[in-house]
């Protein structure tokens, strides 16, 4: 998730994927018919993150419009009001492509200013497709990894199997009795093993002296 999660308390925020319209437009309350357009990051049904150069970012405690696209070609617009401004590091390997307006991009996290009820509606129900398309696709991910590796370590893993029940196998094959086998009977000390009787070979030995 982005860094701007830190910012507010809010609900779940959806990061914007490569796939996504992440081109987001706004206006400062004071600027008549000036509009940015700029790429913003997250969102959420409480508010969202842009990146901008900070010579065209608003100011902290700023009240701006903004217009954001959702599915279908659909967008709302309302005001929001800037919590957060702080310099940004391009961490993310598709957002260092971007064409940005400057070399001193700076994140802007800002807060939905009483958001209307069919907005929240309708932010709210895009961001579920989200969720459940990136979990699809994280689903499919992992299953691909896994066939992945069971095509390249397969045979290894067969292998691997069959040498362990051959193993176990062979130990208890041998550990079996012989078919002459009797508990109750068992070998005297000295005859199943007549080279350890030391004292039969101690007593032959002084009858002989």
């Amino acid at each position: 998730m982005s860094e701007a999660r830190k910012f507010v308390a809010r609900s779940p925020r959806y990061t914007l994927q490569p796939t996504d319209n992440r081109y987001i437009r706004f206006a400062r309350e004071d600027e008549f018919g000036n509009t940015h357009t700029t790429i913003f990051i997250d969102i959420s049904t409480t508010g969202l993150a842009f990146v901008i150069d900070r010579d065209q970012a608003p100011h902290l405690s700023d009240l701006i419009k903004v217009e954001i696209p959702l599915e279908d070609g659909q967008s709302v617009a309302w005001w929001a009001r800037v919590v957060r401004v702080e310099e940004y590091t391009l961490k993310k390997w598709y957002m260092k492509r971007e064409n940005f307006a400057g070399q001193n991009p700076v994140l802007v996290a800002v807060q939905f200013e009483k958001l209307p009820v069919g907005h929240t509606v309708i932010i709210r129900k895009a961001l579920d497709h989200k969720f459940k398309e990136v979990f699809k696709a994280h689903r499919r991910q992992k299953m691909q990894r896994s066939l992945s590796y069971l095509n390249t370590y397969g045979w290894r893993i067969l292998v691997y199997a069959a040498l362990t029940l051959a193993t176990a196998w062979f130990l208890w094959y041998f550990a079996q009795p012989t078919p002459n086998y009797n508990p109750n009977i068992g070998s005297p000390w000295g005859q199943r093993f007549p080279s350890l009787d030391f004292y039969s070979h101690h007593s032959k030995g002084s009858k002989d002296f």
